[in-house]
This record gives C-alpha cells, sequence and structure tokens, in this order.
C-alpha cells in the first residue's frame, strides 16, 4: 500500500477430513484471482492532485494516509487427508490467493498542463509496480502455505485430532511472517531516498 501498509485483509484457512485413502498421489495447487478498484481524483496541479488522493483514498481504502492499495484474501479448498504410516497427511487441496487492487483514476487529465500529466504518468508507473510487489509478497506466502499444510501431519491414534492445532500454529507464523515483509517493503519505499517517494514530491511541486 501507499503509503502506509498493505498486509492481509482476510486469512480464512478451512480444512476438512474427507474419506481416507491409503494411496493419493500427492497433489497441491495456488489459484489466484486478481481484481482492479479505482476511486475517482480531479485537479489541474500536482498538490491538487496530492490532496485528492488523500481524500478518495482514505475513503475507498479506509486506511489513514492510504492512496492505493493492495488487499489480499486466502483460502485453502478440496483438502483430502490420508493415513500413512500412523500419520494423517494431506494429499491434495488447493490454496486460493485473492487479489484486489486499488488505485486512483485522474478524470481532469485533460485540464492540466503536459509537466503535470508527464508528472503524474511517472508517479502513478511507479504506484503501480509497488502495488505488484505486494501481490508478488503474497503470491509467496501462498506458495509457502502450500508447502507448510503438505508437510503438516497428524496421529491417527487420536483420529487426527492434533493435525488441526499444528496446522493452525504454522499458519499463524507464516502470516505474521508475510505482514513483517509487507510492513517491511512499505517502510523501505517510504524512504525519502526511494523512488516513489522523490516521483510524489516532484508530482506535488508539478504545475
Amino acid at each position: 500500500m501507499w503509503s502506509a501498509g498493505s498486509g492481509i485483509k482476510g486469512l480464512a484457512v478451512a480444512l476438512g477430513l474427507f474419506g481416507v485413502a491409503m494411496a493419493v498421489p500427492v497433489h497441491a495447487e495456488v489459484k489466484v484471482t486478481e481484481s482492479t478498484k479505482y476511486y475517482s481524483v480531479n485537479g489541474r496541479t500536482g498538490l491538487d492532485l496530492g490532496k485528492a488522493m488523500l481524500v478518495g483514498g482514505g475513503k475507498t481504502i479506509r486506511l489513514r494516509h492510504a492512496i492505493a492499495a493492495t488487499a489480499t484474501k486466502f483460502n485453502v479448498s478440496d483438502p483430502v487427508m490420508v493415513v500413512e504410516n500412523g500419520r494423517c497427511k494431506i494429499k491434495k487441496l488447493t490454496v486460493n490467493l485473492g487479489l484486489t487492487y486499488y488505485y486512483p483514476k485522474w478524470s481532469g487529465r485533460s485540464k492540466a498542463s503536459p509537466a503535470v500529466r508527464k508528472s503524474w504518468d511517472a508517479f502513478y508507473q511507479e504506484l503501480v509496480r509497488h502495488e505488484k510487489t505486494h501481490g508478488k509478497i503474497a503470491r509467496d506466502y501462498a506458495n509457502k502455505l502450500e508447502n507448510e499444510l503438505l508437510r503438516t501431519s497428524g496421529t491417527a491414534l487420536v483420529r487426527c485430532a492434533d493435525f488441526s492445532a499444528v496446522a493452525s500454529f504454522r499458519v499463524r507464523n507464516l502470516a505474521n511472517e508475510l505482514k513483517r515483509k509487507q510492513a517491511d517493503f512499505d517502510r523501505r519505499e517510504g524512504l525519502s531516498s526511494s523512488r516513489i517517494t522523490k516521483l510524489q514530491v516532484q508530482l506535488i511541486k508539478t504545475r
């Protein structure tokens, strides 16, 4: 998110026990869906646009000082559990990741000077790159989530009752890791020396 943090909007992991099979090939996949939403901004100068993004972003994204964001939603579907050598293991599942990008959309472009349009284009391109990076971090997490669930096991003697606790612990650890990575990325991008910050400052100064 620009600015200040993009993280998990929601994380739901649903694990169910299906008919126990003795020999099932391992099959897991990550499915990603993306969508983009916009909020309108207007203005002739870079300062006008900067103010409009703070107002519009605050209403649309509902995060303080946010002018763009990446909302993420995870869930797990179609798990198949088997028992092998006294251990309960998942042999099939799908990790679903939904990404929703939020961006400003400038509706008064034709009324602005060429300099403002040029500054806007440069800043907007960097803004999209920023949010897409948040999306990539979330994709990496989805792959890690898949691997963690596949390597989790429970005890058949207690009817796999301990599986959920182990899986939940690992999922929470990964979720915290994801939040840290997203926050660290935002902190680096928020430095005055970063390209996106410099382009934002340049836009605001342009008339």
